[in-house]
């Protein structure tokens, strides 16, 4: 029986990007992010670095509620990786 996903991640596409962060979050990862004392759950959906080398992730918050589109990686609070399973 196999189970299913409760979100649906696109994997069409390049391969994912080799996790370059300090916290080595990549996209796909779900996050605790903690802006302005608001804490959500997000999907990561982008990592862009910045001119000054450092990283923004674009996110897809979880609760509907939320409208931030953007965290960066000091503002993650804790990482959930995808796990990709080998191929049997």
């Amino acid at each position: 029986m196999d189970q299913g996903t409760l979100i649906d991640v696109p994997s069409d596409g390049p391969p994912a990007a080799r996790r370059t962060t300090s916290k080595h979050i990549g996209a796909g990862d779900i996050v605790l992010v903690d802006k302005k004392g608001r804490r959500f759950h997000a999907l990561v959906t982008r990592l862009d670095q910045l001119e000054s080398g450092r990283f923004e992730l674009a996110v897809a918050p979880l609760d509907s509620r939320i409208s931030w589109r953007t965290a960066s990686v000091r503002e993650v609070v804790d990482v959930w990786r995808k796990v990709r399973r080998p191929a049997a």
